[in-house]
C-alpha cells in the first residue's frame, strides 16, 4: 500500500462515520402519546336579556368525526340539537364512529340555569373535566342549540379545526375559541317564522314547519340588523321564562356580536387536581 492510499482510506472512514452520525441526528422523533387531563370552560358572552343556549355538548376524537358540512343537509343528529337541543342523538353517533378510535364526550350544564333546564344564560359560566390521550383526542368538536329558535345552533364543522395535540403527540396548551354572532348556523331542517320555536312558543318537541335546505349561516331573526322586516316573535318578545328578549342584546347579526366562549387547559395543582 503506497503513502496516497494510506492517507485516503482514514480520510474515508472519518467521513463515513460523520454521515452516519448526521443521519442519527436528525431522524424524526418519535411521536409521543401524552395524555393530558383539562378543564374546559363555557361561557356564555351573550347581552343581557340576550339568546341562551343549550348544555354544550363537547366531543374529543382523532379527526374521523364530522359534525355537519356546510352547503351540505344536516344529519339527524344536527336537527334534533338545532331544534330541541337534544344532543342525545348525537352523543350515540359519535359512540358508533369513535368508540374503537378512544373517542370521548360529554355535556357541560349551566347549574345555574332555570331548575330542570340547565341553558346557559346570558353571562353564565360552566366547566368539566376531561382525560385526553393525543392518538384518540387530538380533535374536539362541540354542538348547542341557540334559544329561542326555531332551529339555530352554533358547533364547529370543520373536524380538525380545534386541534390539542400537535402531529408529535405533544399538548398543545391551553386554547380560546370564541364564537361570535357569524358562526350561527341554520340547520335548515325548520322554517324560521319564529312559531313553534323552542323556549319561546313551542307547544312540544320537534314542531313547526319541516323543511330540507343545506346548513347554512343564520339570516338572524326577524327584523334583526341583518334580517329587517318581517312581524318578529323573538326580538322584543318574552321568552318560555318570561324574560323581555332585548331586540338588540339578542341580535347576534350586529356587527361585533359574540355568543359564547370556550376555554380548554391544562389541570393543574391550583385547580385540586394533579396533572
Amino acid at each position: 500500500m503506497n503513502r496516497k492510499e494510506r492517507t485516503i482510506k482514514p480520510m474515508y472512514w472519518t467521513l463515513v462515520f460523520a454521515v452516519l452520525a448526521l443521519v442519527a441526528t436528525t431522524q424524526p422523533l418519535q411521536a409521543q402519546d401524552e395524555t393530558v387531563n383539562v378543564v374546559v370552560k363555557i361561557e356564555s358572552l351573550a347581552s343581557e336579556n340576550g339568546v341562551y343556549f343549550s348544555p354544550v355538548w363537547v366531543g374529543f376524537h382523532d379527526g374521523s368525526f364530522d359534525l355537519f358540512d356546510l352547503g351540505s343537509l344536516a344529519s339527524e343528529a344536527v336537527e334534533r340539537i338545532a331544534e330541541d337541543g337534544d344532543n342525545s342523538v348525537l352523543r350515540a353517533d359519535f359512540a358508533d364512529i369513535t368508540t374503537e378510535t378512544g373517542g370521548i364526550d360529554g355535556v357541560i350544564t349551566s347549574p345555574a340555569g332555570f331548575p330542570g333546564l340547565p341553558l346557559f344564560d346570558p353571562g353564565e359560566v360552566s366547566t368539566a373535566e376531561f382525560t385526553l390521550t393525543a392518538s384518540q383526542n387530538r380533535y374536539m368538536s362541540f354542538a348547542s342549540m341557540v334559544v329561542p329558535s326555531n332551529d339555530a345552533f352554533i358547533g364547529n364543522h370543520n373536524p380538525w379545526a380545534i386541534e390539542l395535540f400537535d402531529a408529535a403527540g405533544k399538548f398543545k396548551g391551553k386554547q380560546i375559541i370564541t364564537v361570535p354572532g357569524s358562526m350561527v348556523w341554520d340547520a335548515g331542517t325548520e322554517l324560521n317564522n319564529e312559531l313553534d320555536a323552542a323556549f319561546i312558543n313551542q307547544t312540544a318537541p320537534d314542531t313547526g314547519v319541516t323543511t330540507t335546505c343545506p346548513v347554512l349561516p343564520h339570516p338572524g331573526f326577524l327584523n334583526s340588523y341583518a334580517n329587517p322586516g318581517g312581524d318578529p316573535i323573538i326580538l322584543g318578545g318574552m321568552n318560555a321564562a318570561g324574560t323581555l328578549i332585548d331586540p338588540a342584546g339578542a341580535d347576534f347579526t350586529l356587527p361585533y356580536a359574540v355568543v359564547a366562549r370556550i376555554t380548554i387547559e391544562p389541570v393543574t395543582m391550583n385547580d385540586g387536581m394533579m396533572p
